[in-house]
This record gives C-alpha cells, sequence and structure tokens, in this order.
C-alpha cells in the first residue's frame, strides 16, 4: 500500500473509470480503496492513450466530417436547442446521450459483430458507451445544485464543469474509435455515420451547456 501522501485529492471525481488504461492508479486513494482485496493488475499495463495518438486521431475526425457535412449537406450535425426540463435525465443532454447506449445495442442486435472493430476502436467503444449517459447526468444534477443555491455536502467540492470535461473527452474518443470504424470498414459506413453525427452533435451540446468545461483543470490528470 503506498505513502497516503501521494494521494491526489479528488483525482477520481473527475476521472473515467478505466483503471486498466489510467496512469494515474498510483495517486488515486479510490483506487487503492477497491481493489485492497484484489491484485493490482491495472497498475501493470500501459498508458496508451498518449497526447500523440489523440491529436493525431482530432485531426482525421475534424477532416472527415468537415468532409461528410460538405456532401451530405442534409445530414446535420448542428446542436439540438435545449428544452425545459424537471430533472438531469430529463435534460436532452442526457437523453441523447441514453439514445446513443441504445444505438449501440441495436448495433449489436443487428449481428455486426463487435470484435471486427480494429482493436483500439473496439475497446473504446465498450468501454464508453453506457459511460456517457450517468456521467452527464451527475454532471447536470451537480449544475442544478450549484444553480440553485443549494449546499449538498456530496457535492462540495465537485464542479459540473469538471465532471462535463470527463465527459467531452469520452465523447471525443468515442469519436474518434467510430471515425476509424468508418475509415476501415466500409460496409459498415452508413451505421458508422448514423453514431458519429449523433456523438459530434452532442458533444456540440455539452459545451453549450458547460461553455467552461473544456478550460476547466482536473486535479492530476490535467496538470
Amino acid at each position: 500500500m503506498p505513502d497516503h501522501n501521494v494521494f491526489i485529492p479528488e483525482i477520481d471525481r473527475y476521472c473515467d473509470r478505466w483503471c486498466e488504461r489510467c496512469a494515474f492508479t498510483s495517486h488515486c486513494r479510490h483506487y487503492h480503496i477497491e481493489r485492497q482485496s484484489g491484485p493490482d493488475a491495472a497498475l501493470d499495463k500501459p498508458d496508451v492513450f498518449n497526447a500523440a495518438f489523440w491529436i493525431e486521431l482530432d485531426e482525421q475526425l475534424s477532416v472527415l466530417l468537415k468532409g461528410i457535412a460538405e456532401e451530405e449537406p442534409g445530414r446535420s450535425s448542428a446542436s439540438p436547442v435545449p428544452s425545459p426540463h424537471q430533472s438531469a435525465r430529463e435534460h436532452p443532454c442526457a437523453k441523447a446521450a441514453l439514445h446513443y447506449a441504445g444505438m449501440i445495442d441495436g448495433w449489436k442486435d443487428s449481428g455486426k459483430i463487435w470484435p471486427l472493430f480494429p482493436g483500439e476502436a473496439g475497446e473504446i467503444i465498450r468501454h464508453y458507451h453506457c459511460f456517457l449517459y450517468p456521467k452527464l447526468v451527475r454532471a447536470i444534477e451537480v449544475g442544478m445544485t450549484t444553480n440553485s443555491g443549494h449546499d449538498n455536502p456530496e457535492e462540495a467540492g465537485e464542479r459540473a464543469e469538471g465532471t462535463a470535461k470527463t465527459v467531452l473527452i469520452a465523447i471525443d474518443r468515442s469519436l474518434a474509435a467510430w471515425g476509424m470504424v468508418y475509415r476501415e470498414y466500409p460496409e459498415y459506413e452508413d451505421a458508422a455515420l448514423d453514431m458519429l453525427l449523433h456523438l459530434d452533435r452532442l458533444r456540440k451540446s455539452v459545451e453549450a451547456l458547460f461553455p467552461g468545461s473544456r478550460s476547466f483543470r482536473r486535479p492530476g490528470l490535467d496538470d
């Protein structure tokens, strides 16, 4: 068990729950508490999410989405206008994230086989497809609590922008993964394109809802 002084306070509030791919497990108290009775296998796995990898994929994705917009102007990726809502789960962004999970389930039920995806793409899509909805609901809930002026002890220290940034990073990575599928598997082009456009709309909506999220610095993760 490492020295508690090396733990980064609140780092787990804004993580993507992919410990096997995280370079900060040795600094995460939550990680070590959860694994006190089990092996620390995740510590032995490399961090493949390096900056160069994601910068290259983001550049490729930008070119891809621009090309789609020029070739198929009818398939818009414009952000929807938010509507009034009573709870975080009813928010249009949350519903869109839940719909994405349903789209993935429909993809699986249609007989398309996950292992056919490029290795990294398949792993990324599988990990994040059910992650977006609960994390985004959490960000909206924290934002609603903050805006209402209520002081919830469980949310002390948490910022909606930080949680939303985690969601945006997951969307960015999911978009990059679907871009890989789109390019490498022509037979899945139409279905992958639907995923790309839906996620791009969701990303724009989350950025509009949490305008300070991209610049938020998450403890440890963005230092």
